[in-house]
């Protein structure tokens, strides 16, 4: 059995917002599939477990994922090697992706999360780069928050074919 979490923040003042670059990327994801996620309140997640896969939306802030993922992978004895986290990630320029095994939260508190629940540190994590802010004035948390630029909304486009990619050769592995 295998989970792939999409981390995000599911409120309607955090649409389209950086830090929900994957809320865009799941919709179009599940879409090619003819697939819907469905309310379950026993994980505070829209989940689908199709065969031997589950797909969830955690629905709390981020930063409280980790209430999902660990109920979700008890619930269905899924082990931490068989979950594919997807987030946002700061550190470089708009639309980079890298699929990682373990390499450490660099700071995002949605993956500090997981990690302090989860029993070890061995899930896989698919980042996308979402820029850093050009003024450091900025804060973080203002910068993820705000929208793309048309032109970085076209580089991310651009890549779906690849993020898509690496998510399926995750489920063949």
């Amino acid at each position: 059995m295998k989970l792939i979490v999409w981390l995000w923040n599911p409120w309607s003042q955090y649409r389209n917002t950086r830090h929900n670059i994957w809320e865009t990327m799941l919709s179009r994801f599940l879409e090619k599939r003819n697939k819907k996620l469905k309310y379950d309140s026993k994980f505070v997640a829209e989940i689908l477990k199709d065969d031997e896969i589950v797909y969830a939306f955690p629905q709390t802030f981020m930063n409280l994922s980790w209430n999902a993922v660990e109920s979700i992978a008890r619930f269905y004895k899924i082990h931490p090697r068989d979950i594919l986290v997807l987030h946002d990630e700061i550190d470089f320029p708009t639309g980079k992706i890298a699929l990682k095994i373990w390499w450490g939260t660099a700071g995002h508190n949605g993956l500090k999360s997981i990690s302090e629940k989860l029993w070890n540190g061995e899930y896989q994590r698919i980042r996308i780069w979402i820029g850093r802010p050009e003024e450091w004035k900025k804060t973080v948390s203002d910068y993820v928050l705000s929208k793309f630029k048309p032109d970085e909304i076209q580089i991310l486009e651009e890549k779906e074919s690849e993020i898509f990619g690496l998510v399926e050769n995750f489920l063949l592995n």
